[in-house]
């Protein structure tokens, strides 16, 4: 058994995107998050109480890093090292494929950090500059798709585009969300820029199909 929740969550939040840009009531969203809201802030404190057996250990020990990093050291490390290269690269980086001993990358402080935590080697590397370069190019890849899908001629193009768009968004959202610290660790690859012909294949299949809606002919 592999559990991957994270990529569960993703896969949800399409699907909560898809049901909204189908045509899903107002009302009906606002009252599921009225009732979510308030269950998820309870679900938080009882996981912190490890109340809830259905959490498996290590997924319990990366909300508690998360929450309480000085408490776990050994497995916060990982984000916290993640945090100092992202702030250590300052504005303009200390330059790309650079030598330094003390860089995460040279200095093996992130494990695998080609994927996970690949954003905290382009914050180092590239610096603030780069970093929102490469947050403003994936906002503007998620905003064309919501453009695209406004101009589909049926309701099919329409889920497609809001689909790839919204998974490139939350993905973005939730690596980035690691990387700085925002989010506890998990095992979600930065669109476009991680490690890994899989998951690049199917980002591309994906924007051939939001292209290919873009191509037909606008609605009357």
């Amino acid at each position: 058994k592999q559990p991957n929740l994270s990529t569960m969550i993703v896969i949800t939040l399409v699907f909560c995107a898809l049901l909204f840009m189908a045509g899903l009531n107002y009302k009906l969203v606002v009252g599921v998050l009225i009732v979510c809201i308030p269950v998820g802030l309870i679900g938080m404190t009882l996981i912190i109480q490890d109340k809830i057996p259905f959490i498996h250990a290590y997924q319990l020990g990366r909300i508690m890093a998360w929450l309480y990093p000085d408490d776990y050291p050994d497995l916060a490390y990982q984000q916290q090292n993640s945090i100092m290269a992202i702030g250590s690269g300052l504005l303009w980086g200390k330059g790309l494929n650079n030598t330094d001993p003390t860089s995460v990358k040279n200095g093996n402080f992130i494990l695998e950090p080609q994927n996970d935590f690949i954003f905290a080697v382009a914050g180092e590397e590239l610096g603030f500059v780069g970093s929102a370069v490469i947050i403003i190019l994936l906002l503007f890849i998620t905003i064309e798709c919501i453009f695209i899908a406004r101009k589909a001629k049926d309701t099919a193009g329409r889920l497609i585009c809001c689909g790839v768009g919204a998974l490139i968004g939350f993905q973005t959202f939730v690596n980035i969300g690691v990387a700085s610290g925002l989010l506890p660790n998990t095992g979600v690859t930065l669109p476009f820029v991680s490690y890994g012909l899989t998951s690049l294949w199917s980002l591309y299949i994906g924007i051939g199909l939001v292209l290919n809606v873009g191509l037909q002919p606008k609605k009357y």
